[in-house]
């Protein structure tokens, strides 16, 4: 680089002082306010405006208490400080977002409300890998933005939904998560009998677990297109309702398979364990088995 001369350097010294300032605005636009980008620090508190407002009065001050902009007048790091918020060291992108339980409601009727969650709220989040909304008491989601703002969770691995009132509705807009490896539906109102699909084209998925949603019945695994998650690993099936097992023979990957607590589950007659090499557990606890065949 050509050094400065006497007669250039206050010329010199400007431009340095000019590249010094555009260096400071890029690191603060790239790291954002106190830790994460600012885009994604606003989209933060935009969440937790949206659980205030489907929340029940009174209840402001308990609903992620961490998570302070600037009018709250106090300093913190929102991806160090904030509780349920993990970023990328390197590039300060929120990575993991911990939402479980965070609805807060003095009383539940189930039969008269109806929470849709509004995916596009997730939409800045570009690195968002692991994202959990348990408990929350979600009936849906927001139809008209659902598609859009799941194309954009392209990194998406880990997707907790468990202990909600969703049904087959969301099924469709999961089923475009093809980057998924881990998918916990458990606790919900999921059937598999109003579905074409299912859950067929996610097959990287190594982890499903569909414990504790009491309608899928029979047939309703081929339904969900268990027979395409060929990379599966775990598969949680107790308290399905389910009587009969049939579609699972392809999953040759698979290593553990829980079929406790589903008391109408009477044999094992069509689904030929012995096509599951790979198969280290398997839980039959409180069933009614009386036939096992195919071992």
């Amino acid at each position: 680089m050509k050094s400065c001369s006497a007669m250039e350097s206050t010329s010199c010294l400007k431009f340095s002082l000019m590249s010094l300032i555009w260096i400071i605005v890029l690191m603060n636009e790239m790291h954002g306010y106190k830790g994460c980008l600012e885009t994604e620090r606003t989209a933060l508190l935009e969440i937790k405006s949206f659980f205030i407002s489907v929340s029940d009065i009174g209840y402001d001050d308990e609903i992620l208490p961490s998570w302070v902009g600037e009018d709250d007048g106090m300093s913190s790091d929102c991806c160090d400080d904030w509780e349920g918020v993990m970023c990328n060291a390197t590039t300060r992108r929120v990575m993991q977002l911990s939402l479980n339980n965070t609805r807060r409601l003095k009383y539940y009727d189930r039969t008269s409300a109806s929470l849709l969650i509004n995916m596009s709220l997730f939409h800045p989040f570009e690195e968002l890998q692991r994202l959990d909304l348990p408990g929350n008491w979600f009936t849906g989601f927001y139809k008209n933005r659902a598609y859009d703002s799941f194309g954009s969770l392209k990194q998406l691995k880990m997707l907790n939904l468990g202990a909600n009132f969703f049904n087959d509705n969301i099924l469709p807009y999961l089923n475009t998560l093809t980057s998924l490896t881990t998918l916990i539906l458990s606790d919900n109102s999921i059937e598999g009998s109003r579905t074409k699909q299912g859950l067929a084209n996610l097959r990287y998925l190594q982890v499903l677990d569909l414990s504790g949603n009491f309608n899928i019945t029979s047939g309703s695994l081929t339904r969900l297109g268990l027979a395409n998650l060929t990379n599966l690993k775990k598969l949680y099936l107790d308290q399905c309702g389910i009587t009969t097992i049939q579609g699972l023979a392809n999953l040759t990957n698979l290593q553990v398979l829980v079929l406790s607590d589903n008391r109408n589950l009477t044999t094992i007659a069509h689904v030929g364990l012995a096509d599951l090499p790979n198969l280290k557990a398997l839980d039959l606890g409180y069933c009614g088995i009386t036939t096992i065949q195919g071992i």
